[in-house]
């Protein structure tokens, strides 16, 4: 028999290998739970905020602290699992969650609750890298930019009716309910999930470990700073200051690789590529203001303010996936472009004095088309073209971890603006954000997928 040229060998691996579509759908099913406490929380704030006597501006850190948890457990996580097995970091994610979440729903004081949503940050940052890195890996090439865009859908999609089954559940059962609804579907997933097959592993170096914790400390002390004020902000101030320094030390000298790799973000394309990543982050995190916008101006119930975002489930629901196909046939930047075109407008609808009902749900159809095409495939195509193969979860832990930052200081940035000059002063940033991040891409190479297969070597 004749040797295979190695065209022919790779031609022939490309064609052999079909999607796994049941594969897929159990790791979506643990990014689904992940992403649905990101806006689950949204209605109840009101709630929650009476029940520990607190501040809708210190409501905004139960968003804050599970998403600054998020981020270092995204890189530390994606990582690992290239290291020890995808799989076992999957899992290990989808526990912690349901764990933190009876605690959650337990808790008797703020801090306790904070604690239990930082802890579902760690497990829901597991969770999300190695999903993706292992359930593309049953994709071939030429199909991986549709289970990026599923996988993108998923989360969007997630983020946004969160808030409908979490108006439902408060209205009905107590805020608690919210937490307590985690608890079967992490246990089901967890379930299924021994039927996964095994990860792949590699030699890699793990991330430094201190410096993971050092970086997610410096994020919260900074975006503290603009929560308090007096001799306290200056405390924060150079409390950050000496984690920024002690984070670059360890970067410098890590034990085993350095915790962010300088090649994500290094030269002009790489900083834009991360600039984008944030403003996607800081947009999406403004759907959890929706609600209490609901509640506020158009007069809505809790219940009610839970269902004012179908409208966003519905669009990016329907477009969820084509994000994913254009990224295959027309590349990444041209989405992203869309997709922060169509949160522009989303976001200058809400800034816009004089809210009607239609024109808050025109800027929900905007904001449900942005998520379902800034959400997955193209960013993450983009993020990959910086990375080898060997580094695919490491890849897309970086895009995850920029993007976290950005949802991480989203909630207390746009209360800030929110403090200036209401809900519009909040939207009308969003819009300005989602100008920069247009115009940010396009000094993103643009990446493509392979062609697909000809049966020619």
């Amino acid at each position: 028999m004749a040797a295979s040229t190695p065209c022919q060998f790779y031609q022939r691996r490309r064609t052999d290998l079909r999607p796994n579509f049941r594969v897929l759908s159990i790791y979506l099913a643990g990014v689904f739970v992940g992403a649905l406490d990101m806006g689950i929380v949204s209605p109840a704030f009101p709630l929650i905020a009476r029940t520990f006597h607190i501040t809708l501006a210190w409501m905004a850190w139960t968003v804050t602290t599970y998403t600054v948890t998020y981020v270092a457990s995204t890189v530390l996580s994606g990582a690992a699992g290239d290291r020890y097995g995808r799989r076992l970091l999957f899992r290990s994610g989808v526990a912690a969650f349901g764990v933190a979440s009876l605690i959650a729903a337990l808790s008797h004081s703020f801090a306790i609750f904070l604690l239990a949503r930082a802890v579902q940050g760690l497990g829901a940052g597991a969770v999300y890298p190695n999903a993706q890195a292992e359930g593309v890996r049953f994709f071939p090439p030429e199909r991986r930019g549709l289970a990026l865009g599923i996988f993108g859908a998923v989360f969007g999609v997630a983020s946004m009716v969160g808030p409908v089954i979490g108006g439902v559940l408060a209205q009905y059962f107590g805020w608690p309910a919210i937490f307590l609804v985690n608890i079967p579907i992490a246990a089901l997933v967890l379930l299924v999930s021994l039927r996964l097959p095994a990860s792949e592993r590699t030699d890699r170096a793990a991330p430094d470990f201190l410096a993971g914790v050092v970086f997610a400390v410096f994020l919260a002390t900074v975006l503290l700073t603009l929560e308090v004020g007096g001799p306290l902000r200056w405390v924060l101030l150079l409390a950050a200051a000496a984690t920024l320094a002690l984070f670059i030390v360890r970067e410098r000298r890590p034990r085993g690789a350095p915790f962010l790799d300088p090649r994500a973000f290094s030269g002009v394309r790489g900083a834009a590529l991360v600039l984008t990543s944030a403003v996607i982050g800081v947009d999406m995190s403004a759907a959890v203001f929706v609600p209490t916008l609901a509640q506020r101006v158009l007069g809505f119930s809790t219940l009610g303010s839970g269902l004012s975002v179908l409208p966003a489930a519905f669009s990016g629901a329907l477009l969820s996936g084509v994000g994913g196909v254009l990224t295959d046939r027309r590349g990444g930047r041209v989405v992203l472009q869309t997709g922060l075109a169509f949160a522009l407008v989303g976001g200058v609808l809400l800034a816009l004095p004089g809210m009607t009902l239609w024109r808050f749900i025109l800027a929900m159809l905007a904001f449900g088309v942005g998520t379902a095409f800034t959400m997955g495939a193209p960013l993450n195509r983009l993020a990959l073209a910086l990375h080898s193969d060997a580094q695919a979860g490491e890849a897309l832990a970086s895009v995850a971890v920029f993007r976290s930052v950005g949802l991480a200081a989203g909630p207390v940035l746009l209360t800030l603006a929110m403090a200036f000059h209401g809900f519009e002063g909040m939207f009308l940033g969003v819009a300005a954000l989602s100008l920069v991040g247009g115009v940010s891409v396009l000094l993103v190479p643009d990446s493509r997928t392979h062609a697909r297969p000809t049966g020619k070597a």
